[in-house]
């Protein structure tokens, strides 16, 4: 068996495959992609791996020892042969690379094409812009909703889109007013939160279970310091984030009041933005006596491997209720929420409606991953009952947030706020809100420290030193019985 090569084609071969496999490599006027990598040394340790792996062919082949001799004419051939094939496969890989780009930048192009389009034919706050360009996200994996747009304060039950049944008892639709989404996102825009958000997922995310604490000034407080209507010393109040644990499979991060003074602040905003007119229809609609805002917090997440089903109340009489917003999301996200019936069903936030969830109504995040553009997905999550003495217990027992502290000590300070900010009998709301019952509280320990009130990431130091750390204000800065507009100004 004969074959014929040159040594002179084989290295120059070589030479030319070095090229193809990096061009960097041919070139020496153009610097290697990373400045790290060594060339010379990877093509030295190419040769002598290229060299043993030729040799160990022959021999499995049945060639003599003689035969795979470097300087032999047989394994120089076979040499070509090998490394002209492996050339040829390198550049099938190229060219299925630059086509598999190509189709994917074409792709790209007609997305933001079909997005132009759909600017072009509504406005932000029209709510169901461009229905087509979202039903293409929908997943028929799920159920979907009746979605008609609503007017602010308009609660309906959810129906499946399909057979037009009722979902649960507890799971509503409700209007949105439409300043209450600008308000609310300006407003964490100015205090530095929504910054925050986005950093904490990409730059510096939690562990699952790690908690951890910021303090803010009010964007409201200080226009009215620069405007010279206010004199008051510039109030600090807290917010606290945590990540909660593995079985949630996302990056997902809470972000909450954690003292009355940035909870009295939240309701302030949620004035400001209307949400009377919320309340006043998810009343009505769910045949209540009272309603109080018990909670201002807000869900921020990037990639979500699989929505964490869960319930947020269970046993409270369908008196307790969370009040979802969609805040923020990248502009090509799918469906942000699953609600489930007697099937699983995906849906949309919208800047029309917002989505009720209340007694056993479960529900979860929709899987999404937006870190390719950095994006975030932001909702607001406000938290509403309707106290009586048979849910107390289970409302005061609530520990998703940090505020209120659960115990006795958050029973007491729940009572005090019911029937604060709407009443089927009239004259309560958030815009003339006077503020709860009278109620102080004292230090259960001696000896506590300003200082170590945000040390502890779970919050156990602070209940202990619950005047120290102000989780509660005093009476005499509260001023119970007074409208709120007047105590803070705004």
């Amino acid at each position: 068996m004969q074959f014929k090569a040159s040594t002179i084609t084989t290295v120059a071969f070589i030479a030319g495959l070095a090229a193809v496999c990096h061009p960097a490599a041919a070139a020496a006027a153009e610097p290697p992609l990373e400045k790290d990598f060594n060339y010379d040394d990877a093509l030295r340790y190419y040769h002598a791996e290229t060299a043993a792996l030729l040799k160990q062919s022959l021999f499995s082949a049945g060639f003599a020892i003689d035969e795979t001799d470097e300087v032999d004419e047989i394994y120089l051939d076979f040499a070509e042969r090998a490394l002209n094939a492996e050339k040829e496969r390198i550049e099938r890989i190229r060219d299925a690379l630059k086509t598999q780009q190509q189709q994917q930048q074409q792709q790209q192009q007609q997305q933001q094409q079909q997005q132009n389009a759909a600017s072009q034919t509504c406005s932000e706050g029209e709510g169901q812009c461009d229905a087509a360009t979202k039903n293409d996200k929908y997943s028929s994996d799920f159920g979907h909703f009746l979605t008609h747009d609503l007017k602010p304060g308009q609660a309906e039950l959810m129906r499946w889109e399909d057979d037009g049944s009722i979902v649960q008892d507890y799971a509503v639709r409700v209007g949105l007013p439409p300043n209450l989404v600008p308000t609310i996102k300006a407003y964490v825009k100015d205090m530095g939160l929504l910054d925050i958000m986005t950093n904490m997922l990409y730059d510096d995310p939690l562990s699952p279970g790690e908690a951890k604490w910021f303090s803010f000034q009010s964007p409201y407080q200080k226009e009215m310091i620069a405007g010279g209507s206010s004199t008051d010393p510039i109030r600090n109040f807290t917010w606290n984030v945590e990540r909660p644990d593995k079985k949630w499979k996302s990056d997902m991060h809470w972000f909450n009041t954690a003292d009355e003074l940035s909870h009295e602040e939240g309701l302030r905003v949620l004035a400001k933005g209307g949400f009377d007119q919320v309340l006043q229809g998810i009343g009505e609609k769910m045949g209540l006596d009272t309603l109080n805002v018990d909670s201002f917090g807000f869900v921020a997440v990037s990639n979500c491997d699989r929505g964490f089903i869960h319930t947020d109340w269970e046993d409270v009489d369908g008196r307790a209720f969370n009040f979802l917003i969609g805040i923020d999301s990248p502009d090509d996200a799918g469906p942000e929420l699953i609600v489930e019936g007697d099937r699983k069903g995906e849906i949309y936030y919208g800047s029309n409606a917002g989505i009720l969830v209340g007694d056993g109504t479960r529900h979860g995040t929709r899987e999404c991953d937006h870190r390719a553009y950095r994006g975030v997905r932001i909702t607001c999550s406000i938290y509403l009952s309707d106290v009586t003495s048979d849910n107390l217990e289970i409302l005061a027992g609530d520990t998703t947030s940090i505020f209120p502290p659960t115990g006795k000590t958050a029973a007491d300070w729940v009572w005090t706020q019911r029937g604060r900010h709407w009443s089927k009998e009239g004259g309560h709301s958030l815009v003339g809100d006077v503020g709860r019952k009278p109620y102080n509280v004292e230090d259960f320990m001696e000896g506590c420290k300003q200082q170590l009130c945000i040390r502890d990431s779970e919050g156990g130091y602070r209940n202990k030193c619950m005047k120290t750390c102000k989780v509660f204000m005093d009476d005499e800065d509260y001023k119970p019985g007074k409208e709120r507009r007047e105590v803070y100004g705004y």
